[in-house]
């Protein structure tokens, strides 16, 4: 199932999810939610199911933030290398779940790179 606007709208289950989630659970059928939104990670959207009443356990939930750290573990990008993140917390916890090590994301949300004439960026050289 995808999540936003099928499971929920804004902070709302939609109706009839509830019913429908335990009748196919009833039947034995294996249920994944699955969302492009990478605000946040496998935990934090359990917690979101859960505020809305749904019973949903970390490994049923594939969000591109999971997927994004999926791929650069399973690449074998270098335990010695960070990733620079242009986005939400999501992102953040998943490679940190991962043992990717991540900077930037919200806490580079509001920087501003203002530099004189011939000045240079300093760069991470891990990044």
């Amino acid at each position: 199932f995808d999540c936003d606007g099928v499971i929920w709208k804004g902070d709302s289950v939609i109706p009839g999810v509830p019913e429908t989630l335990d009748f196919l659970r009833e039947q034995g059928k294996r249920l994944i939610f699955v969302t492009n939104n990478s605000t946040k990670s496998r935990a934090g959207y359990v917690k979101k199911f859960t505020s809305l009443g749904l019973n949903v356990k970390p490994e049923e939930v594939f969000s591109s933030s999971f997927a994004a750290a999926g791929y650069l573990e399973q690449s074998d990008f270098p335990k010695d290398k960070k990733v620079y993140v242009i986005g939400e917390v999501g992102i953040i916890e998943e490679l940190e779940m991962a043992g990717i090590q991540a900077i930037g994301g919200p806490a580079d949300s509001d920087k501003k790179v203002e530099l004189k004439p011939g000045e240079k960026l300093l760069q991470d050289k891990n990044v």
